[in-house]
């Protein structure tokens, strides 16, 4: 939510307490980037590699216009696994919601409302490169953080007229016009009943467009995790992110109460931004180096620690009140060692996510980078090769020529090229430059080993990368490649998905504290009504406004990524829904007492439901139907055992006893008379 203006030191700490906490937290940020395994330089070198950029440089060109073909290696890799990654986990649904208790009940909603919203927050896109920065970098890193957006759109309204309480007659301004009635917050109160006198007003309101959890996927270039040398992930108790604003935006957030403003007054006014490798490649500057648009350096960081256990360790007084580790929010300018802001964190639990998709044996802040470590060297050998390759081609095919001392020829006036007529002494004065044998055969096929090899640390074969072989192989041995590549690339999904239970749990937390905040609650679209109802839950007995408020998002809840790569194949899954559609007479045959249960509305609906979604058929609701029309499912049925009749088809005898007759399903579905 909007958040409102406030002390920076609601801690009430004294300048002393102040100046040490600052020296400690520039020392721990300082520590934390210099514990990082890989410098920036390196990790811009990896991001060149993926865009496939030019790595050699005027002074490694062989000879001017001479080949820089980088490796697609790590492209191309890169690019297969996120897309098959992004297919597996961006499902519907995202999550699967279990509840404990009398949540349980509220399972589906809570499901199919994160669904809902998770597609309103474009939340794809922000997985997608927080997956692609994760496969480059040694890891990514996601900040989810709770935020209202704005806008001041201009619209008319009937605003009430104010009235005279004795009299009931209407009220007059100085200039003889109505005086129009205002709330608390200065805004008109628009009339909500024709009766009440009110007059029509154009105004600029200002709205909310978009509220709940935002998100920030942080490079690693600007964040950090504290400890950086932290081995275990209980270790770890802060994170922060660089950011930079202009000084003037500083001032106004001082005057706001979001910063200390005597601290702002100690910042220096010259620019703090400095040009990255990336942005010199792109020929890209920064902002000039003035007061008005120079931009500051500040660290933001989230940590769970005991400041009195930092001032005791600097010898400062403690502060009072304050009790064993707690959530804070810092804002620090680590260069002048000013701490602007320190304050509670009320959501009371990490904000963060990282996402480390091949784990250091050393260190939990950060992993090993696909490209960066398990693709480097094979990366570089096939750049290396290619260039060879291709210069050893255009010297092959443009060789120099020998040109013997004081020729006649001269190249400027008589260029060499077809039909050209060179005028020469001897027939020796001019030769091409007999180079010596070199198979280009060898050096492709050193260019296809090495491709081979990056299949192998890759696990991610030509048919996997979307690729057609270009190697004679029998099906099986494709199948089976195939197979086992999919194997390897569903523990990295593994890992992408334990971080979305983490993203999953902080932004259920934030829609909490939104919804609380309104009482009315939000429309359910229909969207979502439609998959409640798919699902067999009547949504009329669970949320007769069809509002979602923050009560039916409390409780106990677990939220379990859908999917594999297994599930994400549409061929498989439909040949799995077909092999149990074959296997259920049989199994409900060895199971006679679960038969009873395949009656139900709700269940015949949920296998029905299954065969709509792997078959991809939309508009499910009107073949699915409505479970408001079978709300007495959960009665006892007519025409079941035990109730004095058997279903037909049975033939007096339970099935699954040797001489019964096979069971017939559509014989045992339940008709409309049976509903009560």
């Amino acid at each position: 939510m909007a958040k409102s203006a406030r002390d920076p030191y609601a801690l009430k700490i004294n300048p002393e307490q102040r100046k040490a906490l600052a020296l400690w937290f520039s020392e721990q940020i300082t520590e934390a980037l210099a514990a990082k395994s890989s410098n920036d330089d390196d990790v811009d070198y990896w991001h060149r590699l993926y865009e496939q950029a030019r790595t050699r440089t005027r002074a490694n060109q062989p000879w001017p216009d001479a080949a820089d073909l980088t490796s697609y290696i790590p492209c191309e890799k890169v690019d297969a696994i996120v897309a098959r990654g992004m297919r597996t986990i961006w499902t519907e649904p995202l999550w699967t919601v279990e509840g404990w208790g009398q949540a349980a009940d509220r399972a589906p909603f809570v499901e199919e409302f994160h669904q809902w919203k998770a597609e309103e927050e474009r939340l794809q896109s922000t997985l997608d490169r927080l997956w692609l920065i994760a496969m480059i970098e040694p890891r990514g890193l996601l900040e989810v953080y709770e935020d209202t957006t704005t806008r001041t759109v201009r619209k008319t309204i009937h605003a009430q007229i104010e009235t005279d309480p004795l009299t009931g007659s209407w009220v007059y301004d100085d200039e003889g016009n109505p005086s129009l009635m205002v709330d608390d917050q200065g805004q008109y109160v628009e009339a909500q009943d024709e009766s009440v006198p009110a007059a029509e007003v154009t105004i600029d309101s200002t709205e909310p467009v978009r509220l709940g959890p935002q998100y920030r996927v942080l490079p690693y270039r600007d964040s950090v995790i504290l400890p950086g040398h932290a081995r275990e992930k209980q270790d770890i108790w802060g994170y922060g992110k660089r950011f930079w604003k202009r000084y003037p935006d500083v001032k106004a957030l001082a005057d706001a109460g979001v910063y200390d403003k005597a601290t702002v007054e100690h910042l220096t006014k010259t620019n703090d931004r400095e040009v990255t490798q990336a942005e010199t490649r792109a020929h890209m500057g920064v902002t000039p180096s003035d007061e008005v648009v120079g931009e500051k350096e500040f660290w933001e960081c989230l940590i769970l620690v005991d400041l009195n256990a930092v001032l005791d360790m600097k010898g400062v007084k403690r502060i009072p009140g304050i009790k064993g580790p707690r959530w804070y929010v810092i804002t620090e300018q680590i260069d002048q060692q000013l701490l602007l802001r320190i304050e509670h964190d009320d959501f009371e639990r990490s904000r963060y996510v990282p996402v480390i998709l091949f784990p250091r044996p050393d260190r939990a802040t950060e992993g090993f980078s696909f490209v960066g470590h398990k693709l480097i060297t094979t990366t570089e050998e096939h750049t290396a090769w290619r260039n060879m390759s291709a210069d050893r081609g255009s010297m092959v095919l443009q060789a120099p020529i020998k040109r013997q001392m004081g020729a006649l020829w001269d190249p400027a006036e008589q260029p060499f090229g077809p039909k050209a007529v060179i005028d020469v002494r001897a027939m020796n004065e001019v030769e091409p430059v007999q180079l010596p044998e070199f198979g280009l055969q060898y050096a492709d096929n050193r260019i296809i080993s090495c491709e081979r090899t990056a299949e192998r640390l890759a696990g991610v074969n030509d048919i996997a990368s979307g690729q057609v072989s270009q190697e004679s192989r029998t099906l099986g041995e494709v199948n089976m490649a195939t197979e086992q590549s999919f194997v390897r690339m569903d523990l990295i999904v593994r890992r992408f998905q334990e971080a979305m239970e983490d993203i999953a749990q902080i932004r259920h937390a934030i829609w909490k504290r939104t919804l609380a905040s309104d009482e009315e609650g939000i429309e359910m679209p229909q969207s979502l009504v439609v998959g409640m109802e798919g699902r067999g839950v009547p949504v009329e007995q669970f949320a007769p406004t069809r509002k979602i408020t923050a009560t039916m998002l409390e409780g106990s809840f677990r939220f379990k990524p859908y999917g594999s790569v297994q599930t994400a194949d549409p061929s498989k899954r439909r040949a799995d829904f077909g092999q149990f559609v074959q296997a259920l007479p049989t199994l409900l045959q060895i199971c006679p007492t679960m038969q009873q249960n395949m009656l139900q509305p709700q269940a015949q609906r949920a296998i029905f439901r299954e065969f709509l979604q792997a078959f991809q058929v939309p508009n499910r609701q009107a073949i699915l139907g409505s479970p408001a029309q079978d709300m007495a499912a959960s009665m006892p049925m007519m025409g079941l055992p035990g109730m004095g009749m058997q279903p037909p088809g049975m033939g007096g005898m339970p099935p699954g006893l040797p001489g019964a007759p096979p069971m017939n399903l559509a014989q045992m579905a339940p008709s409309t008379n049976t509903l009560q």
